[in-house]
């Protein structure tokens, strides 16, 4: 199988996150085969030291692998991070999987696409699988059950690995695989501003239309902005901002008011 993932950038003279980004970049092309899957980078109208970057990462990308697998649309002005992450998905090939990583994540483990492939063949009814960050407090014995996981072996024939998910309401978009199947249910992602909610209006919508959502807590994953920065404080605060409307949407998803499926590029 072949994955199309999925990273929106966001690079300015002032964010602080040129550094983020390229460590990223050069994470996934340490650990991901790009010989079969594919690498979407959605530009949000960074500044010109990424643009740089993106010339000399393009040139070590086609020295290793098809030129073909890798597309960098440069979109001009900041969409943000849904609609960014909308012009991937919009490209992927029928049956494809896509993954949605940020621009400030290394994963250390090489091959894990492949292995987040393998849980959706041995668990079909899969709709959105997260690596898990070592930050987040969703565990199978929280206190609070918006917070607490169930732990499920994934089916198992001889000689396969054994594996195990954490079954989840709400999985942080960090990096997660959506099924193709599921796409094709939903259509895209939708937030209600620039920045915040996506995550969790996605993961929403992929439990109404009958599927389950996991982390696979085995694969480290290193979240690289501490969220200290300027940048991260102003797209908190968008959240506290629209979270009326927010709670509005959601049980609107609930009770079936709102559509779950989503295209904006329906005329």
């Amino acid at each position: 199988m072949a994955t199309k993932i999925v990273m929106a950038s966001y690079v300015t003279e002032t964010n602080n996150r040129l550094e983020y980004a390229k460590d990223t970049l050069n994470g996934l092309i340490e650990t991901v085969d790009f010989n079969k899957h594919e690498l979407f980078i959605s530009d949000n109208g960074s500044c010109q030291d990424m643009f740089d970057h993106y010339k000399w990462f393009e040139l070590r990308f086609n020295n290793l692998f098809p030129k073909e697998n890798l597309t960098i649309s440069l979109n001009g002005k900041n969409l943000g991070t849904a609609e960014a992450v909308n012009l991937g998905i919009r490209e992927r090939k029928p049956n494809q999987y896509v993954i949605k990583i940020d621009s400030d994540v290394t994963i250390g483990k090489i091959g894990w696409v492949d292995d987040m492939e393998e849980c959706f063949d041995r668990y079909p009814n899969l709709g959105i699988l997260g690596l898990k960050r070592t930050e987040l407090i969703q565990h199978p014995e929280h206190e609070n059950p918006a917070y607490r996981t169930q732990l499920k072996f994934l089916p198992h024939e001889r000689g396969d690995s054994w594996v195990v998910i954490e079954i989840c309401k709400d999985i942080i978009g960090t990096c997660t695989m959506f099924s193709p199947k599921l796409l094709d249910k939903v259509g895209y992602m939708w937030q209600i501003s620039t920045y915040a909610w996506d995550d969790v209006f996605m993961s929403l919508r992929s439990e109404k239309a009958g599927f389950e959502n996991a982390f696979l807590p085995h694969i480290p994953i290193v979240h690289l902005d501490n969220g200290e920065g300027e940048y991260v404080k102003e797209k908190c605060k968008e959240a506290e901002r629209t979270i009326a409307y927010f709670s509005e949407i959601s049980e609107d998803y609930k009770n079936g008011v709102r559509d779950i499926y989503y295209n904006p590029f329906e005329v």
